[in-house]
């Protein structure tokens, strides 16, 4: 440690005990440049708890959770100069009735086209796809809803820039084979 000009710091991430955890929020708003930056958190965390997508890319019903999440990340990245812009607060507004969430989302000129399809779904009378296409969001994103996933994803302990040359840091992070499918995706943030 003592050849570096400015020695690391050490940080964990540990959702099994929360005590021992450090806090940070992978979806922080002073990282995300443009909606492509939620599109690719939302890419990440959606593919990570459902592996199978990885085949079907593309497919409405794998592209249109994808979407709605990275709307919900950038709505929360631009509201309120990004105050509310965790990953807990993105789960816990999709699971807002859709009533209360599309009105909100589609005040925004920049969400109005990412949101066209459920807007058409929703405005045509299609209620059996647009509940579909919020379900495919709404149940993976369920097995995530957890208060030490919630306390670890919300603080702002560290950042993620860990090669940064005047705060470098070195991440340890822990997982459990037992919970391995939930941590996995959460931990994907991370990478």
């Amino acid at each position: 440690m003592d050849k570096y000009k400015v020695k690391p710091k050490f940080y964990v991430i540990n959702f099994d005990n929360p005590r021992k955890s450090h806090r940070c929020n992978p979806i922080a708003p002073e990282f995300m440049t443009d909606i492509s930056d939620a599109y690719e958190s939302a890419y990440t965390i959606m593919l990570n708890l459902n592996k199978t997508w990885i085949q079907k890319q593309g497919d409405f019903f794998v592209e249109s959770p994808i979407i709605l999440l990275a709307a919900i990340i950038w709505y929360l990245k631009i509201y309120q100069d990004g105050k509310y812009c965790t990953f807990p607060h993105a789960i816990e507004f999709l699971n807002r009735k859709y009533a209360d969430i599309f009105p909100v989302l589609t005040s925004y000129p920049q969400l109005e086209n990412y949101l066209s399809p459920f807007m058409d779904a929703w405005e045509g009378g299609a209620a059996d796809q647009l509940q579909g296409q919020i379900a495919s969001a709404k149940i993976p994103l369920s097995r995530m809803i957890s208060p030490q996933l919630y306390w670890v994803m919300t603080g702002n302990d560290f950042t993620l820039d860990i090669n940064n040359p005047n705060e470098p840091k070195i991440l340890c992070v822990g997982n459990n084979p037992d919970r391995q499918n939930i941590y996995s995706a959460a931990l994907g943030l991370y990478n």
